[in-house]
């Protein structure tokens, strides 16, 4: 009688056990870190002027990306970018030289972000999310508060931000640059344009 009850008890206390396990694996968090991979993202810096509008675009930019994710839930440690002003490019020499006059690249050679804090996160869809990210922004020295809506994917092997945030370049100090002895006047409004793959 004593072993039936003595079996019965180790068997009440396994189960109870191995619920409680599963209960906490499900909350779980594994905090991971990529890279960005340049090759699958881009960063653009859209604007307009007196003749046409023009855009200026980046394929070499560097940064990482450290978050905590599962199944049900994601949150971001921490999200930095660096972009060299000189990798910005035009297609037109004259404009890419002013802009990087503009831009200060002599003495402040990077626009860089750094992330700040999720000011919220919605669930769009399986492993798809809208956020609006706090964090900063340096252009050419100057070193800004921002909020950016993004879209955020994320995956078992990577993590995909995507978004548009509108700026005014004197707001960064920056000149809005000219042009063709100042027949071509670049506008104050620009947009960055950035789909950040981190592998």
């Amino acid at each position: 009688m004593k072993s039936l009850i003595a079996f019965l008890l180790l068997c009440v206390l396994s189960t109870g056990y191995g619920q409680s396990s599963a209960a906490g694996s499900s909350e779980i968090k594994t905090l991971k870190t990529y890279q960005l991979n340049d090759n699958t993202s881009h960063f653009i810096i859209k604007g307009t002027s007196s003749l046409h509008d023009w855009e200026m675009v980046s394929n070499q930019f560097t940064g990482k990306i450290s978050f905590q994710s599962n199944t049900e839930a994601l949150s971001i440690d921490n999200i930095k970018v660096k972009v060299g002003v000189t990798t910005l490019e035009s297609g037109k020499r004259v404009m890419d030289k002013k802009c990087y006059d503009a831009l200060k690249s002599d003495t402040h050679p990077n626009i860089l972000y750094e992330f700040k804090n999720i000011k919220s996160l919605k669930s769009s869809g399986p492993q798809t999310y809208t956020a609006t990210l706090e964090g900063s922004l340096t252009i050419a020295g100057q070193t800004k508060s921002v909020a950016i809506n993004v879209h955020i994917k994320a995956t078992n092997n990577s993590i995909t931000i995507k978004g548009e945030k509108p700026l005014k370049m004197t707001d960064f100090g920056v000149e809005p640059p000219t042009a063709l002895l100042g027949t071509l006047k670049t506008g104050d409004d620009i947009i960055i344009d950035f789909n950040l793959n981190y592998l």
